[in-house]
């Protein structure tokens, strides 16, 4: 728990620098392919979120939609940003972390 608080606290005050940002983004789309790790099935309407650390937002968006692809999603909806609090350190490369799904049916 000291870590976490560390690198937190570290950045912070700037002892630990980053030239990143941290995004949470989700994207509304449709999974076009089964994906047993995630629970998604394809055809399904789902939203898939990320979380990033990314120069800026266009890098963020770029990341969710090729990380979603790879995954078998296909953002053809709304994608929301947010500019939210980390939960992991920055590293040395941009990266995403806490990738989920959350299907809904339309009504």
């Amino acid at each position: 728990m000291s870590d976490v608080k560390n690198w937190k606290l570290k950045l912070r005050y700037g002892k630990l620098k980053t030239s990143f940002q941290h995004f949470t983004v989700i994207a509304d789309g449709e999974t076009f392919e089964q994906n047993d790790d995630f629970g998604t099935i394809a055809g399904s309407p789902a939203f898939f979120r990320i979380n990033a650390w990314a120069i800026d937002d266009d890098q963020a968006v770029d990341m969710v939609i090729s990380i979603g692809r790879h995954l078998g999603f296909d953002a053809t909806g709304r994608i929301y940003i947010y500019s939210t609090d980390p939960t992991e350190p920055p590293g040395d490369e941009p990266h995403a972390y806490g990738l989920g799904f959350n299907s809904y049916q339309h009504e």
